[in-house]
């Protein structure tokens, strides 16, 4: 688990302490911990579709970034590995 320290603005916490006071009553849960409230209140808005929408896009572009590396990677490194010499060192094997 990843911890950080985020300092909120008043107002936000006002904000969500009146967000955690309605999921209590939608949800039939009683939150009380200031940080099971931050945590549901982050669920929630990740939870949102458009939110889950852009994690995915920002996933796969990640996923095409880290491709694209070990591709070029290989490529590079293709030079070294399919020689004679590489060959030679790997043959009693």
């Amino acid at each position: 688990m990843i911890t950080k320290t985020i300092k909120l603005e008043k107002k936000i916490i006002e904000d969500l302490e009146l967000a955690v006071k309605g999921l209590n009553e939608n949800l039939g849960v009683d939150l009380y911990d200031f940080s099971n409230i931050v945590r549901t209140a982050i669920n929630q808005f990740l939870s949102s579709e458009k939110i889950k929408e852009t994690v995915d896009t920002a996933r796969k572009k990640e996923f095409a970034k880290k491709k694209e590396l070990l591709l070029a990677s290989e490529s590079s490194l293709s030079k070294d590995w399919l020689s004679q010499e590489e060959d030679e060192a790997w043959a009693n094997l």
